[in-house]
């Protein structure tokens, strides 16, 4: 797949409709930011768990539209970003799942890493051949905790765009739909997301001002490779 077509692509596409991109993106991030404030007010950051699937729920899916309807050259409208509220059960539930593989990989992470650290900082007091096993294999074991959730997060990664074409579908199929779509491309979408790497770093001394730019050049070139995909394996069958 050639990355550099897809995001050139997505730069002739937001000629002209860069506007409308980062007012949906920035009233989309007023609106999680407002929340996150409530969920600090409230010392209690379990609630903006529960806001962000809210927010998911009733929001994102519009936003998508919006990169959608500019991935195809349309006129997108602010106004979009309000209109797929009837996604919500289904975004909400889609969103909740997605957190729950990330809580639980986060988790087993977290008992690994400290298990880690520990027989590193103890490794004078153990026997040195055991201490020496059990640190290559936490290593090992910290290893494929994170290489299994990046895998785990790509397969999953086009489940947002599947459910805005399918809106009948049900939940555990879309997951399917989008490992199944993903299955010979990961590598592809890793290599896509990692070619912004360059621009995301120069956003830290412009203060995060090139991301204004950056976020909406992102969110099209990745909408443009959904398609692209959907294309070759409409091809393929």
């Amino acid at each position: 797949m050639n990355i550099n077509k897809i995001k050139e692509k997505a730069r002739k596409k937001l000629k002209g409709s860069y506007k409308v991109a980062i007012a949906a993106i920035l009233i989309y991030g007023l609106i999680e930011f407002a929340f996150y404030g409530v969920s600090k007010l409230i010392y209690n950051d379990n609630m903006y768990i529960i806001f962000s699937v809210l927010i998911t729920g009733l929001f994102y899916e519009g936003l998508l539209q919006i990169f959608i309807e500019i991935s195809k050259g349309k006129k997108a409208k602010i106004k979009e970003l309000f209109d797929r509220t009837d996604l919500f059960w289904k975004a909400s539930a889609v969103t909740i799942i997605i957190t729950m593989f990330s809580l639980i990989c986060i988790v087993l992470e977290n008992i690994a890493s400290k298990s880690l650290l520990t027989f590193i900082v103890n490794e004078a007091n153990i026997n040195i051949v055991l201490s020496t096993v059990m640190i290559i294999f936490g290593l090992l074991l910290c290893t494929a905790i994170a290489t299994f959730y990046i895998i785990l997060m790509v397969s999953f990664s086009q489940v947002y765009y599947i459910l805005y074409e399918n809106e009948t579908m049900p939940v555990l199929d879309i997951f399917s739909k989008s490992m199944d779509l993903m299955e010979e491309y990961k590598i592809d979408y890793i290599m896509l997301n990692l070619s912004f790497i360059g621009w995301m770093l120069l956003g830290i001394p412009t203060f995060g001002l090139i991301y204004i730019w950056l976020i909406p050049y992102m969110k099209i070139s990745i909408t443009n490779f959904y398609y692209e995909v959907k294309k070759r394996e409409k091809k393929n069958s």
